[in-house]
């Protein structure tokens, strides 16, 4: 089984039709099972957008516009005729003039759920997050899958994180948490993920094969002290093992397509 995960900050790039059709193109060639999605983003003044069947609502109402990162990204995949099933939950008003996101997108149709875990809930506040989750089926087994943008560890995290296992709490099937962290490896963020009692795996950590470390180019929107750092991950349950873990779109083998590079994870079941 395949998962991908990547901070898209989408419509802030330059050539970004360009980016957004690598994109595409690398989710059709691997034919990634569920991906996941952070900083995907619809101007606030854009049309509203007509949804067929492939749209999945999750619990908390939204507007989905014409120019939906993610709406985009699956149509352009439709026409290389790969069909996923999608969502998107809303977190904050983003640059001024954006409705900022996370998106999940599944080959095979999923419950959708979304809970706000910050401590504010206003929309003009970046501090504002919101997860979003996907209840579908993988290889045979149902698997909950989370994508996420969480705060940095002195803006929030900690919080964040006690909300999410909160959230979870009940869950009774195999987990993959994928998104932008926003906590380097072994700092407090970080080990308070490790320390769940989820006995969560990093797949950097447990893949058999792994390529590339580091997610995000230096000197970032709040790292811009950062030569660098790795803050995107995919943490999976003791169920999966992890086979590869690979960072992609990082201008090596795959073209940059945003300021964070993506990481794509193959497992197979225990």
């Amino acid at each position: 089984m395949k998962f991908l995960t990547l901070n898209c900050h989408s419509w802030l790039e330059e050539n970004q039709t360009e980016k957004l059709a690598h994109l595409a193109e690398n989710i059709a060639t691997n034919d990634y099972d569920v991906i996941c999605l952070q900083e995907v983003n619809q101007l606030m003044t854009s049309e509203k957008a007509f949804l067929d069947d492939w749209f999945i609502p999750s619990n908390t109402d939204v507007i989905i516009r014409e120019d939906n990162f993610a709406l985009r990204l699956q149509e352009q995949l439709q026409c290389l005729d790969k069909e996923y099933y999608w969502s998107w939950c809303y977190n904050h008003i983003g640059y001024d003039r954006f409705d900022e996101g996370v998106a999940i997108l599944a080959k095979e149709p999923f419950i959708a759920q979304d809970t706000l875990v910050s401590q504010t809930k206003d929309v003009t506040d970046y501090h504002t997050r919101r997860i979003l989750t996907a209840l579908t089926a993988v290889e045979g087994k149902l698997v909950q899958v989370l994508s996420g943008h969480f705060s940095w560890w002195q803006e929030g995290f900690s919080f964040e994180w006690e909300q999410v296992q909160a959230f979870l709490a009940d869950h009774s099937h195999p987990l993959v948490l994928m998104g932008d962290f926003n906590n380097p490896a072994n700092t407090k963020g970080y080990k308070q993920i490790m320390e769940s009692n989820w006995q969560l795996q990093d797949s950097f950590y447990a893949a058999k094969k792994k390529s590339g470390q580091e997610t995000t180019l230096a000197q970032i929107a709040g790292w811009e002290k950062s030569n660098g750092e790795r803050i995107d991950y995919i943490f999976l349950t003791p169920e999966f093992t992890v086979l590869s873990h690979e960072v992609l779109f990082n201008g090596d083998k795959t073209p940059i397509v945003s300021d964070h590079f993506g990481v794509s994870v193959t497992a197979q079941w225990e």
